[in-house]
């Protein structure tokens, strides 16, 4: 459901902008507030986890996640939208957190990884909704039915999470902090930055995130004004955008067991700066779409594999390491779209596609880096064998 949520405002936002006449750089401004209002609902998280569990907390989060598709589907002035973008950040911070939280633990409790699973399937709802959204609206339906409908979409998932079982929180480390005996104690952001592999894959999830978001707010802008074309078309590049992504996560899964982490970040970095450097050149509509495709099936595995990669570093406090991993992601959406739409009013929509290209070359150079061989090295390092028994 937050895929599809993801999708339907994606599509919307042409809708809005040109229902509300803003300037690309006004709303990449306005922008803001969802990244904002998101980091602020992170940095509670911590103090929400002593109060709430998993299960709490996404309900919570859908609230405010039907609540922002409501307002953007019946207001039709500016303090509706910035309303908009706040429940938007409310809603994306709890439901990534729980989210990440629970599939962190299943990945910490069972040695498999699902992560990569689990956003592909967040992708597929993406792709669903961002046709369905594109379609709807050029068959002459209003933005705001549109929306109201797909809202309708949230409400069973809604209801099923209040029956559906969800792992406990692992408190375990917490007690033996208690007792004086805890190794890492009452970790927090600060402790997790003195592990270099934490850093790394920290600053690679802003490089990643960045892209995403530049395309989640930007894509169906940039075939609708730049390249002129109908609104269904920029609904579909970045359908497809979805698409790859999905198709992208199932395969960094495999990639990431067979060759490792490193060979998988390396990919994505050739891959994401080659799709910045075709979307500079502006050639034609369709070669831009084939950018976004190579963009999703390159950018796909970041994310996913800097939490999985997170997640070695404190693996008894998942709940912890999820929400300081998604710190710099509400970061990069803070920046980037605004940079990105100032950056166009003062060049062009397809020069400001400079910033993908950079955000792919720091992926590549970080992927170098001697703690992400070494997390290769004791990911494929034989589990050491069983003591024999006491007779």
């Amino acid at each position: 459901m937050f895929g599809i949520a993801i999708g339907v405002m994606t599509v919307a936002w042409a809708e809005v902008i040109r229902e509300l006449d803003l300037s690309d750089g006004f709303f990449g401004t306005a922008h803001l507030l969802l990244p904002a209002v998101g980091l602020l609902t992170l940095l509670s998280t911590k103090r929400l986890y002593h109060r709430f569990d998993h299960r709490q907390i996404g309900i919570y989060g859908q609230l405010a996640q039907i609540g922002l598709l409501v307002m953007l589907s019946i207001s039709t002035h500016l303090i509706g939208l910035l309303i908009a973008f706040a429940l938007a950040g409310v809603s994306s911070a709890l439901i990534d957190t729980a989210a990440n939280s629970v599939f962190m633990e299943i990945e910490t409790r069972g040695g498999r990884d699902v992560m990569n699973v689990m956003y592909a399937i967040n992708s597929l709802g993406t792709v669903v909704s961002a046709l369905g959204a594109g379609a709807l609206i050029s068959l002459g339906m209003d933005y705001r039915w549109m929306i109201a409908l797909f809202t309708v979409t949230m409400v069973p998932v809604l209801v099923a999470s209040f029956l559906i079982p969800f792992p406990p929180i692992n408190r375990d480390e917490e007690a033996a902090a208690e007792e004086g005996a805890g190794p890492q104690g009452d970790i927090g952001v600060r402790k997790l930055m003195r592990n270099p592999l934490f850093r790394i894959v920290f600053v690679m999830t802003v490089l990643g995130i960045a892209v995403e978001s530049i395309v989640q707010v930007w894509s169906v802008i940039y075939v609708d004004q730049l390249l002129n074309a109908p609104i269904v078309y920029g609904g579909a590049a970045f359908a497809l955008f979805s698409l790859t992504m999905m198709i992208g996560r199932l395969i960094n899964a495999w990639l990431v067991a067979s060759l490792g982490i490193r060979t998988s970040f390396l990919i994505s970095a050739v891959g994401t700066a080659l799709s910045g450097a075709l979307l500079m050149a502006a050639v034609d509509l369709w070669l831009s779409v084939l950018a976004f495709l190579l963009m999703g099936m390159a950018i796909a595995g970041v994310q996913p594999t800097c939490l999985s990669a997170a997640t070695r570093v404190a693996p008894s406090r998942v709940n912890v390491v999820a929400a300081a991993m998604m710190l710099p992601a509400y970061s990069a959406f803070i920046a980037t779209p605004t940079v990105y739409g100032w950056l166009s009013d003062l060049t062009s929509l397809n020069t400001a596609m400079v910033l993908v290209v950079a955000a792919g070359v720091g992926i590549g150079l970080l992927s170098l880096a001697p703690p992400v061989a070494e997390a290769d090295r004791v990911a494929a390092a034989p589990a050491p064998a069983a003591l024999p028994a006491q007779q």
